[in-house]
């Protein structure tokens, strides 16, 4: 398992974060996350030898906890430019705080993401050629 390029692929979830806080992502989130999980997909299996699966399941959680993460610090902030998300949280139990839902709801989401982007990555590996390992200087 590639731990170092799946944390490096989960930076892209704190970039996400901070656009959903700003209002930047609003109804096109999910195509953002679809062309984000088809460039970490076309990476790993460029980069990766085996596990395609779980490199990107792996990935797709650590991108809901970080993104949920964000979005719980500046929740304020995300409330005030995501007036849909607003109306989904008045449907929630009002004994969790929305922020708590937020955090609850971040790891499930990324994995329900996982699953996809482990699938993407799983088809890539298919058709992309694979990198030729570094060679060793004698």
């Amino acid at each position: 398992m590639n731990w170092k390029l799946i944390f490096l692929l989960s930076l892209f979830s704190i970039g996400m974060g901070f656009a959903s806080v700003f209002g930047l992502t609003q109804q096109y989130e999910w195509l953002m996350w679809l062309v984000i999980g088809t460039v970490c997909a076309w990476i790993f299996a460029k980069r990766v030898t085996d596990d395609y699966f779980l490199h990107g399941f792996y990935l797709g959680i650590l991108d809901g906890i970080f993104n949920s993460v964000i979005q719980s610090l500046f929740f304020s902030t995300y409330l005030a430019n995501n007036p849909r998300m607003v109306e989904g949280l008045r449907d929630m139990p009002e004994a969790v705080p929305p922020a708590v839902i937020i955090l609850i709801m971040g790891p499930i989401i990324g994995a329900l993401s996982g699953v996809v982007f482990g699938l993407l990555t799983v088809i890539a590996s298919k058709i992309v050629k694979k990198r030729p390992p570094d060679s060793i200087p004698a």
